[in-house]
């Protein structure tokens, strides 16, 4: 049985112009038979980077939610950019629901945790060749992994400096780059950078066939 309880997913509501914007914003702004369950991802490399929680063991697809499934299936760039999806949303969104917004076209994919007052997305839609510095003086987070992934993150503010006085409270966004997957994946999470960095322990590949 799925973990996530899911929803049939909610219809041509992401216009292309929309996604360009967001795209544009993220990138410049990142910087400086039973269901799965989360394992610990504490271990570290030799040279002291911990290991990357994706690189585990990739999640069969009867396991894996329905409706993040067929938004990947339906996408044109499956191929180049495997499904990545959150085990959970933590204790904060506990029964949060399954969903996923058409891409237009189908040109990549787009899945969400939703719950009562909180939202993950994962996007995977764009070449991880794009841009994907901060802008100067805006700030912002890095996290590296001992496979070579790296999450650059910062506060969807506008592009302003992170404040850690409301770091916990502004949502927050990051692009993960995989070093074998030529996507690079947009993470949305509305709680804030405790909780995207928690999310990242949760992310999990589908696995392919």
């Amino acid at each position: 049985m799925n973990r996530l309880r899911s929803r049939p997913a909610l219809g041509l509501a992401v216009v292309a112009a929309v996604i360009a914007a967001a795209a544009a914003a993220v990138l410049a702004g990142a910087g400086e038979e039973d269901g799965p369950e989360l394992a610990a991802t504490t271990a570290t490399s030799a040279d002291g980077l911990p290991a990357a929680p994706w690189s585990a063991a990739a999640v069969p697809r009867r396991a894996v939610p329905p409706a993040f499934a067929e938004a990947w299936e339906r996408a044109r760039n499956r191929d180049t950019c495997a499904l990545l999806f959150p085990l959970d949303g933590g204790p904060e969104m506990e029964g949060a629901l399954a969903t996923a917004e058409r891409i237009p076209d189908d040109n990549g994919w787009d899945i969400l945790l939703a719950g009562e007052a909180a939202t993950i997305e994962v996007l995977g839609l764009f070449d991880k060749a794009g841009r994907t510095g901060r802008a100067p003086g805006t700030g912002g987070f890095t996290r590296t992994w001992s496979d070579g992934s790296v999450a650059r993150y910062g506060p969807d503010a506008g592009g302003r400096p992170p404040d850690a006085s409301d770091a916990g409270a502004a949502p927050f966004e990051a692009v993960l780059t995989l070093p074998d997957q030529a996507c690079a994946y947009r993470i949305y999470d509305t709680l804030g950078k405790d909780h995207l960095e928690a999310t990242f322990d949760r992310l999990r590949l589908m696995a392919r066939g």
